[in-house]
């Protein structure tokens, strides 16, 4: 056959099952049988059917192959930043572990919003996708209520959710808060700034609940002056470090809570002329690969975001097969990685 008899007819049309079946001089029964694998088929009739599908080109309708089938091999993640470089950690776990079990992934970014999550869980309901892996906002508990309800199979991530009997995987927030707090603290640092995106959020309150416990183990309080709320930008944790170093809290070192908060500080300290550690201390939460190739490397807490997803992703796939009701929480330690940002605090601390 010439390569102009090759060619896919009709430009990029879609190529139906029935011009294999006249291609192939066979009725369009035996074509799906062939396609589908569901009754045997004599090698001569195999072999012209899958002649007739390369030489046309075609392409069977991979949702409709799955939707007969009652799935269709796909998996919801929604994160709730994804310009935070924790989540892409996360998805990329979550990525690898659905391809080994077949999978793929549609990845939706909720922007912290209840409502933007809201639509997405029921955009991907109406996409009939067969799971699904959501780092919950702050009001969540409503979009994943309906998908408890409707037996959709479902794994939280980052921010656990206790009253809710579903799969989760999370890291010990207040543990890693708790270690990052006690390091400054040994240093000599007694006014340790707090930068949080935001308070509700369940990883966060936790992380605080770790500085705070960290904090009255030394004897010191846990005052208010001590912590800021960000939002969700770098230029709002910046501002926040300039407050808590130069306003009336005058810290010397910082705890920052993510890797947004942790720019936030790198940006304020760039500006400001704030040597690190000299002037400043600074531990973050998360631990990029940047962190460590900074001058001075970040002291960072390092979870196992990579980890979090593969896990999650393997939870999901064991619930969709085999539809157990116990539900399962998966905890993740999380370690201190010392590095040059921090220094016991210079007698005089105030900025001028």
């Amino acid at each position: 056959m010439s390569a102009q008899q090759r060619k896919r007819p009709n430009g990029n049309r879609m190529i139906t099952m029935k011009e294999v079946a006249e291609r192939a001089g066979v009725s369009i029964t035996t074509v799906s049988h062939v396609i589908n694998k569901t009754r045997f088929v004599s090698d001569e009739l195999a072999r012209r059917v899958n002649r007739a599908i390369e030489e046309l080109d075609y392409r069977p309708h991979q949702l409709a192959q799955s939707l007969r089938r009652g799935r269709t091999q796909t998996i919801a993640v929604l994160v709730s930043d994804i310009v935070n470089p924790f989540f892409p950690e996360v998805v990329r776990g979550a990525e690898d572990s659905a391809k080994e079990h077949g999978y793929s992934l549609i990845l939706c970014n909720t922007d912290e919003d209840p409502q933007t999550e809201s639509f997405y869980v029921s955009l991907m309901i109406d996409r009939r996708v067969d799971g699904f892996i959501i780092a919950p906002s702050m009001a969540a508990e409503g979009s994943l209520l309906s998908l408890i309800k409707k037996e959709i199979p479902l794994v939280v991530i980052d921010r656990p959710m206790e009253k809710l009997s579903i799969d989760q995987v999370y890291s010990d927030n207040i543990d890693g808060a708790y270690k990052a707090t006690k390091y400054l603290l040994d240093l000599g640092h007694k006014r340790i700034g707090l930068i949080m995106e935001l308070e509700g959020i369940r990883s966060f309150d936790d992380r605080r609940i770790g500085w705070e416990r960290a904090l009255k183990e030394h004897g010191l309080s846990a005052i208010s002056e001590l912590v800021q709320q960000a939002g969700l930008e770098i230029e709002g944790a910046a501002e926040a470090a300039k407050y808590l170093v130069e306003g009336p809290a005058q810290a010397t070192a910082i705890f920052a809570t993510n890797n947004l908060m942790t720019l936030g500080v790198l940006r304020y300290m760039k500006t400001h002329k704030v040597a690190c550690p000299k002037d400043l201390s600074l531990v973050g939460f998360d631990d990029p690969e940047w962190a460590a190739s900074f001058n001075p490397s970040i002291t960072s807490v390092g979870q196992q975001s990579y980890e979090m997803g593969y896990k999650a992703c393997d939870l999901l796939v064991s619930r969709m097969q085999e539809r157990t009701s116990e539900s399962r929480a998966v905890h993740l330690n999380c370690q201190l990685k010392i590095r040059e940002s921090c220094a016991p605090p210079r007698a005089k601390t105030r900025m001028t």
